[in-house]
């Protein structure tokens, strides 16, 4: 299991760090979406197993959109408002025709999943385009910032997984994941906040600015976990999919990253 995780690791990290970084950022803007379009179909996947309808295509649309946005110069193109208002009409009027007249699950469960994975995940790209110099969506950005996000979240997963294993007694939520303890969310939280000192200069951040950033991801990143673990409870399933040996499947691999994600995004932006 460890070996399978480390070899995952060990072939995504360059990729994703090299997708971050790409001078003018679509390669982030493919990745973010294709990861987030996997996503959504690992949920939709879900609830179908479990008799709760989502609707997969009307999801990856609505995400499809997001994403458009995330990275858009500001303002944002004005057909993106009314493609939104479109789409909602579209699902709505479709959904109240369907035959299996379940609108209110369907709805629901799908929205939700666009809400959660694309509103959340969205934020990695508005993260991306961030420049602590011209403030978001400015396509001359390096990258830097999301990579920060990244190291932050990859220290937060890592240490909270290492120590939950060495020192891990107290459980933490045992009713949603019995598996994660005190000892490691307390382990990830300080590797975050150390990560975050590390980083800081990569977000234009002083180390005080970052050490409170990287906090603030390790509990977000935490509670996005804690989260992913409550659905998959309700829902049936130990993981959200078997794509990534060792990590499960790819909203197993995201869950922290975005609720980090929104954090980092609402952080920088105020700033």
């Amino acid at each position: 299991m460890l070996k399978k995780r480390l070899a995952t690791a060990a072939i995504g990290i360059p990729l994703v760090c090299a997708a971050a970084l790409w001078p003018g950022g679509l390669p982030a803007v493919v990745l973010v979406g294709a990861v987030l379009t996997l996503a959504f179909g690992e949920f939709a996947a879900l609830c179908s197993a479990a008799g709760i309808p989502c609707r997969i295509w009307w999801g990856t649309a609505g995400i499809i959109l997001l994403v458009i946005f995330a990275q858009a110069r500001v303002p944002a193109p004005q057909w993106l408002p009314e493609a939104a208002i479109f789409l909602s009409w579209a699902f709505l009027i479709v959904e109240t025709g369907r035959p299996d007249r379940k609108p209110v699950s369907a709805i629901g469960t799908t929205l939700m999943g666009v809400a959660w994975i694309g509103g959340l995940g969205s934020c990695l790209l508005m993260v991306r385009f961030w420049s602590p110099h011209h403030g978001a969506a400015f396509f001359g950005a390096d990258g830097r910032p999301l990579l920060a996000l990244l190291i932050i979240v990859w220290a937060l997963d890592s240490a909270a997984f290492f120590a939950g294993r060495l020192f891990g007694r107290t459980k933490i939520a045992p009713s949603i994941s019995p598996r994660k303890t005190v000892e490691g969310a307390l382990g990830g939280f300080f590797a975050a906040a150390a990560a975050g000192i590390l980083t800081a200069p990569m977000m234009g951040q002083s180390p005080a600015d970052g050490a409170a950033l990287g906090a603030a991801i390790g509990v977000a990143g935490q509670v996005g976990d804690l989260f992913e673990s409550a659905v998959k409870r309700e829902l049936g399933a130990k993981d959200s999919g078997a794509s990534l040996p060792g990590h499960g499947g790819w909203l197993d691999r995201i869950d922290s990253l975005l609720f980090a994600a929104g954090v980092t995004a609402w952080w920088l932006m105020r700033a």
